[in-house]
């Protein structure tokens, strides 16, 4: 659905551990899991369940890029509602979300930073403590 295999993401579990590998696959918020292979050669799949968080990280040459231009206001996202993601273990995130349902697994945030390492942030819906999203007034994208 979003990405071609050997894509770069940091999965961040329940239990406060990291594991950053490439995707063996393409990611879809509907499999219910996410296939990694790790840097250290591991063949992983880690179930939505287990996790908090999978984070696609962004090529560091777009980064760069986002980064001096960001003065300019071109790269900063536009579309979808501003939101804060507060996770069960304190910590909270901010971003836009373009949609979301509490009937699915989770959702896509877009960082808003443009010093930010993530492209964009699976967030698995049993990790939230709270989630705000401003509502957009009619006419606002």
């Amino acid at each position: 659905m979003w990405d071609a295999e050997r894509r770069e993401v940091v999965l961040h579990f329940r239990d406060g551990t990291t594991r950053r590998g490439r995707l063996r696959r393409e990611f879809s918020p509907t499999d219910r899991a996410v296939e990694v292979s790790t840097d250290d050669g591991e063949q992983l799949r880690a179930e939505f369940g287990g996790l908090k968080a999978v984070f696609f990280i962004k090529d560091p040459r777009r980064r760069d890029l986002e980064v001096q231009v960001s003065s300019l206001d071109i790269l900063r996202p536009t579309t979808g509602a501003t939101a804060r993601v507060e996770f069960f273990d304190g910590e909270v995130i901010h971003g836009r979300v373009a949609q979301y349902s509490v009937e699915e697994h989770g959702f896509f945030l877009f960082p808003t930073s443009p010093e930010s390492n993530n492209e964009r942030i699976f967030v698995v819906i049993q990790a939230l403590k709270t989630l705000y999203v401003e509502t957009l007034a009619e006419g606002e994208a």
